[in-house]
């Protein structure tokens, strides 16, 4: 950004990544395949819940007019049905033992009446089929009875566009009939680290040289995030291999995210590979006003959304959640959220030693603490340099000021365990 430039609102910046996504195009999987993805179109039910009126209680079955006025009643026992038996009709003066999950039959259901063993004389758990069985209580209504298609019928909507096929959708999809769903398949995601002076995890360092964490965390807050395949790569200062990668990378992936060489540097590789080509991509590169990670640059590369993070590893883990969490949500079939915190946040109290704001937009680690109410606490305490990456783990979450003062600050919650 040219000196004296105005940096461009965290809010702006914002809304320009986001509006990069599009969601992926749906795909038709078997539902017990589709976990932790977004329908891309509603499905309906192609069996009612429940398919036939059935007993809610293990009791009798027996005729309304039977058990009307003063009790007890004393009732002949014609018969048994059992789960997945054949429903049994009841005639006048007799009853029927019947289970739990039974078929009542649609005949004049609301001449019947099921009575929980608990309100007869008949000792609850196994046994025979009793001769005869007094009834002592009798709730009102048709109490105990489920009618067919009570919760759903066929051809309603069972599970709207957009809903996350998670175990609950699993359990209702499976019971209305339908064994595959079109959604909306899971994000592929590049990482690019750059930077001649980083070496692999399990690396002794030389001199002049740091462990690349970048690549690793950025890789697993992917894979959080719901990426469906994440591929990582790192490369040196020089713009050929920087180049390379990056044409492998948008081949392959649905989003490509590089750390380092965003600035002004005469080392800064991904910048001026990707600032200006003729036909490749619209990027924007510059300064956002926020802290950490101020210098940014986001746009499209050969129509694949390319979002490129500052390299200090507080300021990428911050980056992320701000904007790469939003657009990994928007291509995965989510709607497009309305600003950073339009996702899963808290309101905690403001622990002590946050920074000051200063007009930009402070994205602070925070570890909560819960009991009586949650507290955020900076991640570092009153140190809150971008290169504290040792200090990064175990935090809850990303706090957003946007004031000074104030007892409580926006949290936006990066695990809930």
């Amino acid at each position: 950004m040219p000196h004296g430039s105005i940096a461009r609102p965290a809010s702006e910046h914002f809304a320009a990544v986001v509006s990069l996504a599009r969601p992926l195009p749906p795909v038709r999987r078997a539902v017990q395949e589709a976990l932790g993805e977004v329908l891309a179109r509603p499905a309906t039910a192609v069996l009612a819940v429940p398919p036939f009126t059935n007993s809610a209680m293990d009791g009798f079955l027996v005729r309304a007019a039977d058990v009307a006025g003063e009790g007890p009643w004393t009732l002949r026992v014609v018969g048994d049905v059992p789960a997945g038996g054949s429903a049994r009709p009841v005639g006048a003066g007799e009853a029927v033992r019947i289970m739990t999950g039974a078929p009542v039959g649609e005949d004049a259901v609301d001449q019947l009446r099921v009575i929980p063993v608990e309100d007869t004389d008949v000792a609850p758990g196994p046994g025979p089929v009793p001769a005869e069985v007094t009834v002592r209580r009798v709730s009102p209504g048709r109490a105990h009875i489920r009618g067919a298609g009570e919760n759903i019928r066929i051809g309603d909507v069972a599970v709207a566009a957009g809903s996350v096929v998670d175990a609950g959708t699993v359990a209702a999809l499976i019971s209305v009939g339908v064994t595959e769903v079109d959604v909306h398949p899971a994000p592929r995601v590049a990482v690019i680290s750059s930077g001649s002076e980083l070496v692999a995890p399990g690396e002794t360092p030389r001199a002049g040289q740091i462990p690349d964490s970048n690549r690793p965390m950025l890789a697993a807050l992917a894979t959080a995030h719901g990426a469906g395949r994440v591929v990582q790569n790192h490369v040196g200062d020089a713009e050929e291999d920087f180049a390379a990668a990056l044409r492998t990378a948008v081949d392959e992936a649905d989003l490509v995210v590089t750390s380092g060489g965003v600035s002004v540097g005469a080392y800064d590789v991904v910048r001026a590979v990707t600032d200006s080509p003729a036909g490749a991509g619209s990027m924007w590169f510059g300064e956002v006003a926020q802290r950490p990670g101020a210098p940014q640059g986001a746009g499209l590369w050969h129509g694949t959304p390319l979002l490129t993070l500052p390299g200090n590893p507080v300021a990428a883990f911050a980056s992320f959640h701000a904007y790469v969490a939003p657009v990994l949500r928007v291509l995965a079939g989510h709607r497009p959220p309305a600003d950073i915190l339009d996702r899963p946040t808290v309101i905690a109290r403001r622990g002590e030693e946050f920074p000051p704001v200063r007009g930009r937009t402070v994205f602070v680690p925070v570890r909560m603490e819960w009991a009586g109410g949650p507290v955020a606490y900076p991640f570092n305490g009153s140190r809150t340099g971008s290169h504290l990456v040792a200090s990064l783990a175990d935090t809850d979450g990303v706090a957003v000021l946007t004031e000074e003062g104030g007892d409580t600050v926006d949290v936006i919650l990066t695990r809930t365990h």
